[in-house]
């Protein structure tokens, strides 16, 4: 989405308006979040481990289409669910 998007969607969706800046500025946060994320380490091992897809609606070239969003969540040896990766495709699929 392009900040004018972003800057639309705020407006529309809460009602409030943030700045060019503000939002690149936020945009910019949350890129770095997202990239340590990534790059955290992974426990070495996982109890159990699911594979799951979401459908979302997401605008492309101007028009509204369906992607799957994949989801690899693992179950630590505490107990506690963990979202080892997240990816985009184009349609659900098993061949992800």
């Amino acid at each position: 989405m392009s900040v004018s998007d972003i800057e639309e969607e705020m407006k529309e969706i809460y009602g409030i308006t943030l700045s060019t800046s503000a939002i690149s500025i936020i945009i910019n946060k949350i890129s770095q979040a997202a990239i340590e994320w990534q790059h955290r380490p992974l426990e070495s091992l996982y109890l159990i481990v699911w594979m799951d897809g979401i459908i979302i609606k997401v605008k492309e070239s101007g028009k509204v289409i369906n992607k799957t969003v994949y989801l690899c969540i693992g179950l630590n040896k505490d107990g506690m669910k963990e979202v080892l990766s997240m990816w985009v495709g184009k349609s659900e699929s098993s061949s992800f």
